[in-house]
């Protein structure tokens, strides 16, 4: 039998709570992610045993966010740049996700996670890929390398948002641009 409505918003809030706080500070406590999530931390101990479970859940929880973020952007549909920009959307929404994952898992998921990662990272290849044999992404550049770039300045934005260098309503835009020089194919010089 699943949870009560109730108890789903309730673990819902106490897992966005553990993101929200955990992407800030790893070593934030329980009480700390109770009073961010407007619970009590009996209430955490009630749904998570301790505080590696609610960790693993939380990272399980963020790849499943992540993966159904960018199904929902809409691989494609549209060109191969369109479709990594909403890619790139999806993930800045998933901001404390985003930044969460890349500090608990240093971006290598753990095997029960793995085949999500797996997963997210096709979709995104297989867009890259897409862009490349459709002219509109540089083909010299390995696949991979225009993922990790992705990825990289993702973080990069997120991270800098936190850290007040940059409006949190710049970060899209400026991710995006930054992605389109470093990955667009350019017209041969000359």
């Amino acid at each position: 039998m699943g949870l009560s409505p109730q108890r789903v918003r309730t673990r819902q809030a106490i897992l966005d709570g553990a993101a929200k706080e955990w992407a800030h500070d790893p070593t934030v406590g329980l009480a700390r992610i109770a009073a961010t999530a407007g619970v009590g931390r009996a209430t955490i101990h009630r749904y998570f045993p301790d505080r590696e479970h609610l960790h693993q859940s939380l990272v399980s929880d963020s790849w499943a966010t992540l993966r159904e973020a960018i199904e929902q952007a809409g691989p494609g549909t549209g060109s191969a740049l369109e479709v990594i920009e909403r890619f790139v959307s999806a993930m800045v929404h998933l901001d404390d996700r985003i930044r969460f994952l890349f500090t608990a898992t240093e971006g290598a998921a753990s095997d029960a996670d793995a085949p999500i990662a797996k997963a997210v990272d096709a979709l995104l290849i297989g867009e890259i890929e897409r862009g490349q044999r459709e002219g509109i992404l540089d083909a010299t550049v390995p696949a991979g390398w225009i993922e990790r770039m992705i990825w990289s300045t993702v973080y990069t934005g997120l991270d800098a948002a936190s850290d007040g260098l940059l409006a949190r309503h710049r970060v899209e835009d400026l991710i995006r641009r930054t992605l389109r020089r470093v990955v667009e194919s350019q017209p041969p010089a000359g």
